[in-house]
């Protein structure tokens, strides 16, 4: 049978990559040893918008299947007491950012109208004013339209250098250049049949040739926020596209380089990371931040450090506490957000199997739904002599239980 325990962390490999639940300004160890070995930070804070934020998630078979039922629950609360607890937060962010970059590292901090110039102040007080690269206006079109005012149609993303020895590489960046592009500039074709654009100013000549590299400004009208329907969606709110992401960190990082998120969300940071061959750290405060993470993530050296849910929910399951077939036959999360189902897992919507270690569990087996994959597995064969082992659940509101074996 399966008894509730409690083990927070859960290893895939080597565990080089971490997720960590809990506030990243208090310099928890874990961050603490990876003081001076990061390349890239990104901070994507709160906006202190107000508002009290919700997410959407499939629910079941069907719900990964059709899109349909997809049930609403609490995120995160974006509501501060005044201005001045929004600053200490932010600063002790940006402290924390500093802490942990190398010398050749850059900080990203993604804001909007609210509060990018009090982040200015901050960090040019904390990095110091000629630290300063670049305040990148993403611009987009997504959202209602004001008509008392112009419409607040863009984020700010500031980037500061830790000093000047930092890396930045704008050839990874390069875009396709626009056609037919209209302006005053002279249409030519060079001796070579190279096509080319001239204009004279002060008495120099300057060509800009079609096929010649061209690169990103410091305002970006390229990418488009998610829309609802897209596929990239996790259904975590104010979630960020992955080309911007791709965007920010390709210039600045170089395979195997480390990339910190402290407010990872849905952790598009994350994806983007791993996507260009980096190792990386995501901090949240919210576990189901951190699962949400986790979920969307293919990765084989992973150490994941959530908190579990302890209560009565039972797993079910078979299993001779020896090696071969472990079958769960039963779970039976409840939620006021959950629709009602017959399907005994419906409510589960990934679950790990490993060992018991001193250092936690150490992952054997992982299942999580996807689009591609709704049904998820409910048994696996393990190893003989395989030793103590537990099973990790999430339920399908983001809650994390952990069940040891019990012959």
């Amino acid at each position: 049978m399966f008894e509730a325990v409690e083990i927070s962390r859960e290893i895939t490999g080597s565990g080089q990559n971490l997720l960590l639940c809990g506030d990243a300004y208090q310099q928890q160890p874990a961050l603490s040893a990876l003081a001076g070995q990061v390349q890239a930070v990104y901070i994507d804070p709160p906006f202190m918008t107000g508002e009290t934020f919700t997410r959407r998630r499939r629910f079941g078979t069907s719900g990964w299947k059709t899109g349909r039922p997809m049930p609403e629950y609490p995120a995160y609360i974006d509501r501060f007491a005044d201005t001045k607890e929004y600053l200490e937060l932010l600063r002790s962010l940006i402290e924390c950012a500093k802490a942990l970059l190398k010398p050749t590292g850059v900080l990203y901090l993604h804001l909007d109208w609210r509060t990018s110039a009090y982040a200015r102040l901050l960090c040019d007080e904390i990095f110091g004013e000629d630290m300063f690269l670049n305040e990148i206006v993403w611009s987009y079109e997504s959202g209602g339209r004001a008509k008392k005012y112009f419409s607040r149609k863009h984020d700010t993303i500031l980037l500061y250098a830790r000093s000047k020895d930092y890396h930045f590489d704008l050839r990874r960046v390069p875009l396709a250049r626009a056609e037919h592009r209209k302006n005053h500039m002279r249409r030519c074709v060079d001796e070579n049949g190279r096509s080319y654009s001239q204009i004279t100013t002060g008495g120099k000549v300057y060509r800009y040739y079609d096929d010649a590299p061209v690169y990103p400004g410091d305002v970006w009208s390229d990418i488009s926020h998610l829309q609802q329907k897209d596929p990239e969606r996790t259904g975590y709110p104010t979630q960020k596209p992955l080309k911007l992401l791709e965007r920010l960190l390709l210039p600045v990082v170089r395979e195997g380089d480390m990339v910190a998120d402290l407010c990872c969300g849905s952790g598009t940071a994350m994806e983007a990371a791993q996507s260009l061959g980096c190792r990386f750290v995501g901090v949240d405060k919210s576990p189901e931040a951190i699962l949400t993470t986790a979920s969307r993530l293919e990765c084989s050296n992973l150490t994941i450090d959530c908190p579990c849910t302890m209560d009565e929910t039972p797993l079910e399951g078979e299993y001779n506490g020896h090696g071969g077939m472990l079958l769960l036959t039963g779970f039976h999360a409840a939620h006021p957000s959950f629709p009602k189902t017959e399907q005994q897992l419906d409510t589960l919507e990934s679950w790990s199997v490993g060992k018991i270690t001193p250092e936690g569990l150490q992952v054997m087996q992982r299942f999580r739904r996807s689009r591609k994959q709704p049904e998820l597995p409910w048994f696996c064969v393990l190893p003989e002599g395989c030793g103590d082992i537990a099973v990790s659940t999430v339920d399908a509101a983001g809650r994390k239980r952990v069940y040891r074996w019990k012959d």
